[in-house]
């Protein structure tokens, strides 16, 4: 029973194994290999083993392997392929030993296969992985850096090199507060760690930093944390930018936006010095209560520092007359009466005076159909 039941392990082994004789022929071939292979034992018991199953190729590989065993009676390991029936090539990792007679002589070699060629083929395409990443790294436009779990780098390209200045080698093992972050910053820094550990996606972050030559840059980061395989976080990956120069525009651009908007709204609330003690604020489109509140600042203050006797608001450019615009003109007119300035308004249409009487909303000002006539009135008045 013993011989049977080791002759049925060998042959159900999940593995390859093969016998040849000392002429290279096929003594044996277990059924996981003949299977693999696809043949019967009764059509491979006899073969010469390199013609059947061994591309041309690796026939010379296959005799330095046999002299090499032959010679050396030890164990030997090597890769070599294989042909099945249908010309397909698997790739073997065979170990193998030398076995001989009682008088030392050769009798025959036995080897003890795997099949790999699956795995030849998720090393040459984790291979290839490996290396296009490190073409990425080696050569993108922007910074990055590898981190460990205490916050030392591991590896940072040469986008990083120069955006901090700091060569990989002098970076490595540093900690990250220390190389590139300004004391006051560091807080900031130390919350956007803390959730980049909790988070599942990317932590985005824009925090000023500091160079190898202790310029101040701003950076914009965008952080991701390595897990492995039982979801464990194994260290950081961030992408970064230097973002100084679009910072610095961004900012000039909104200064030159809050300078336009402070022409616009002077230009919204003009106050004309016309004749010695005569002011007109032209009024040009609508009227709504925030620009109600800047011309009557406009003017007050006009008035206050000319010691202005006559103020004129001149409606030739106004766009419509409704209740609102109404009432903030008779605002304006009793403010200006407020500081010892009598109010004239000019350019008051048929239009607006109809809109006025029909809203009911007597003006107590004396008005004028242009800002000519009222300015001859103030002149007037004034030498009076």
């Amino acid at each position: 029973m013993e011989p049977l039941l080791a002759h049925e392990i060998l042959d159900t082994s999940p593995t390859f194994i093969v016998g040849i004789d000392a002429s290279g022929r096929t003594m044996y071939m277990n059924g996981t290999m003949l299977g693999a292979l696809g043949y019967t034992r009764e059509e491979v018991i006899g073969q010469d083993y390199a013609t059947m199953f061994v591309p041309v190729r690796d026939h010379e590989m296959l005799r330095r392997v046999f002299g090499e065993l032959v010679s050396s009676r030890g164990t030997t390991y090597n890769e070599n392929r294989v042909i099945t029936r249908s010309g397909r090539e698997l790739l073997v990792e065979w170990h193998g030993r030398p076995v001989y007679d009682d008088d030392g002589a050769f009798k025959y070699f036995y080897g003890v296969g795997i099949d790999v060629t699956g795995q030849k083929r998720i090393r040459e395409a984790l291979y290839r992985s490996q290396q296009r990443l490190a073409l990425h790294f080696q050569q993108a436009p922007i910074g990055m850096i590898e981190w460990d779990t205490d916050f030392r780098v591991v590896d940072w390209n040469p986008a990083a090199e120069s955006i901090f200045g700091w060569l990989r080698e002098e970076a490595a093992g540093r900690h990250g507060q220390d190389l590139m972050v300004p004391p006051e910053v560091r807080p900031y820094v130390a919350d956007i760690w803390e959730q980049i550990k909790q988070a599942k996606g990317p932590v985005r972050a824009r925090n000023e930093n500091i160079t190898k030559d202790g310029r101040r840059i701003t950076c914009e980061w965008a952080n991701t944390s390595l897990v492995d395989e039982e979801g464990q976080i194994v260290g950081v990956a961030s992408l970064v930018t230097d973002v100084t120069e679009r910072v610095k525009e961004e900012e000039e651009m909104r200064e030159r936006e809050r300078a336009q908007a402070a022409t616009i709204e002077e230009l919204s609330a003009p106050v004309l010095d016309l004749w010695a003690g005569v002011l007109a604020m032209p009024v040009v489109g609508g009227i709504d209560a925030a620009r109600a509140t800047r011309m009557t600042e406009s003017l007050l203050e006009a008035i206050v520092r000319s010691s202005a006797r006559f103020a004129i608001l001149d409606l030739t450019g106004a766009s419509t007359m409704d209740a609102s615009i109404a009432s903030h003109l008779g605002d304006m007119i009793r403010a200006t009466g407020l500081i010892g300035s009598e109010c004239l308004v000019s350019g008051l249409g048929p239009g607006m005076a109809r809109t006025l009487v029909e809203l009911d909303v007597p003006l107590a000002v004396k008005t004028f159909g242009s800002l000519q006539a009222a300015l001859r009135h103030a002149i007037r008045a004034s030498r009076v």
